[in-house]
């Protein structure tokens, strides 16, 4: 899977769903290319487990459609019931090492990190991404970390190919900065992103 230049993350209580599809419906207009760097990471921790796997295969078949990619949080029975092309990992979820197991040596896996102790740690154990957050005032997030964080977590990397995504607080507006500090990709819940691919 290509590193998603765009994530379109998936709450109901902040994007219901009709707005949802209609930036689906949105990235539909643009070229195969930038259809490829665009993902959706199905989130929903509101949603029964019935509710979120209906989502789920609504999202895979527009996602598969669009060129786009699909990514779980946590649930990797999900993820493999939905043919999903990667998981993404919270504090409380398996390890990196376990969700290969399940998912197989290819799947593409990203981690939740606060800091840069974690983004080294995830990098180390094998992550494929990490998402860094939050970069910018982001409700019931704590402090933000700030474009700078990004610069520290790019350097740490070093020459790692591990892609760095910034989510919190993150816009059209800031998103900018996040790129300048060496982000590859950047997430949202509530902003509307799909401009920048």
């Amino acid at each position: 899977m290509e590193p998603p230049r765009v994530v379109q993350i998936t709450e109901a209580s902040a994007l219901p769903e009709p707005l949802l599809l209609a930036r689906l419906a949105s990235v539909a207009t643009l070229p195969p290319e930038q259809r490829a760097r665009f993902a959706v990471q199905l989130r929903d921790p509101g949603l029964s487990s019935h509710a979120l796997a209906d989502l789920g295969v609504r999202l895979r078949a527009a996602t598969r459609s669009l060129g786009a990619s699909l990514i779980v949080n946590d649930r990797l029975d999900l993820a493999l019931a939905l043919g999903a092309d990667g998981v993404h990992l919270g504090r409380r979820s398996v390890s990196i090492a376990d969700a290969r197991a399940v998912l197989g040596p290819s799947a593409w896996i990203s981690v939740a990190c606060h800091d840069v102790d974690d983004v080294i740690r995830a990098a180390t154990e094998g992550a494929d991404a990490i998402t860094l957050s939050p970069i910018f005032a982001s409700p019931g997030k704590g402090t933000p970390l700030g474009p700078a964080a990004l610069q520290i977590a790019r350097s740490a990397l070093g020459g790692r190919r591990v892609a760095l995504i910034a989510l919190g607080g993150v816009d059209v507006a800031t998103a900018p900065s996040c790129f300048e500090a060496g982000a590859d990709g950047v997430a949202s819940i509530r902003a509307d992103l799909t401009a920048l691919l």
